[in-house]
């Protein structure tokens, strides 16, 4: 065959190549929501330098955001990361008890990666506030008024409780970078979803880098 007839036949013969090819894609392909939302918790770990003195623990994470086509989105995530304080910070310190906590608002684009059925993987990435707390604690007692039916009391009694000594709490920028992966849940639209993110928080003196891994739904 020549490059003449080759050429002759391309216009015809590529057409038909591309839809062969978009075949397996068109079966993971369900109806695109332009809105969509998450909600999930999991468990969050601390890397680098913090990590001398914040110890891992549980996250909570919301999001919502818009998807302009199958590919690209945008995705706003806000999420909470309840930690706790190294033995080694605290012993520093001379204080018995303490706890950290890490709140995170980032926007990031998105892109998503259909695959067969309706599941699909993705990255995203973006940045925006970080806001890190940390609670030096001491055991002790309150008062409060209790009722006990089956005993009939009704009338104070101490209970354990934690005595706050002092809260440290900053603001910074914050970067991320994450992926994940989404799974169809049969007879709704709804998906579990599996993501891992890394957080940057440029804190001063030592970044704030925590990783969170968290499961949950997104509709």
């Amino acid at each position: 065959m020549t490059m003449k007839h080759l050429a002759n036949y391309l216009p015809k013969v590529l057409p038909c190549l591309l839809g062969i090819c978009l075949i397996p894609c068109a079966y993971g392909q369900d109806e695109m929501h332009h809105f969509t939302a998450n909600v999930g918790g999991g468990y969050t770990s601390v890397v680098g330098g913090i990590g001398d003195r914040l110890d891992g623990g549980g996250n909570f994470q919301a999001a919502a955001g818009f998807n302009f086509n199958r590919y690209l989105g945008v995705l706003g995530t806000f999420s909470f990361n309840q930690l706790g304080v190294t033995r080694s910070a605290l012993d520093n310190l001379n204080v018995p008890d303490g706890n950290g906590r890490v709140y995170t608002f980032t926007v990031d684009p998105k892109f998503t990666l259909p695959l067969r059925g309706r599941a699909s993987v993705y990255v995203l990435g973006g940045g925006g506030w970080l806001r890190r707390t940390v609670q030096f604690t001491q055991p002790t007692v309150a008062q409060t008024i209790v009722f006990d039916p089956w005993w009939g009391y009704f009338g104070p009694a101490l209970v354990p409780a934690n005595q706050v000594l002092g809260t440290v709490s900053q603001n910074a920028g914050v970067w991320d970078v994450g992926a994940g992966v989404n799974i169809p849940l049969p007879r709704t639209n709804m998906k579990l979803y599996v993501e891992s993110r890394y957080y940057d928080g440029l804190t001063d003196r030592t970044h704030t880098t925590v990783v969170p891994i968290t499961v949950g739904l997104r509709w």
